[in-house]
């Protein structure tokens, strides 16, 4: 375990961190989304193909799944952001017409969490995942 461990380098470690980040955006989006009228299947599979990508970089190093992994997060973050414009208009004018003005802090923790992951896989994309 060790000798493997000594051929990873930095972007190996960025995408392990990207994934457990990825899993934590899934379930706290699967916890808050059924009770609050959120759920979205784009969401969902967005957020769960990127995590798949990640766990498949941990074994296999391709640079195209580093591309595909990011593009996932940033679709899941979009149209995250997309279905609950909303609820930010809600905070804005200080009523509760257009969607749920007291999610807005769920919205928001969940999208920043899933932008570090974008952020996370852009970075993994430049540095190298195996020392060679």
């Amino acid at each position: 375990m060790k000798e493997l461990l000594a051929k990873k380098t930095i972007g190996y470690y960025i995408v392990i961190l990207a994934g457990i980040l990825g899993l934590v955006s899934v379930i706290r989006f699967l916890l808050w989304a059924p009770n609050h009228g959120g759920m979205d299947g784009i969401i969902v599979v967005g957020l769960v193909l990127g995590l798949g990508i990640d766990i498949l970089l941990i074994f296999k190093d391709n640079n195209y799944f580093v591309i595909l992994a990011t593009i996932c997060y940033s679709v899941a973050v979009m149209q995250l952001l997309t279905n609950s414009v909303g609820s930010f208009v809600d905070v804005l004018q200080g009523i509760n017409m257009f969607g749920d003005a007291s999610q807005v802090g769920s919205i928001v923790s969940i999208s920043v969490v899933i932008l570090v992951c974008v952020l996370l896989s852009v970075l993994a994309g430049f540095f190298k995942r195996i020392k060679e």
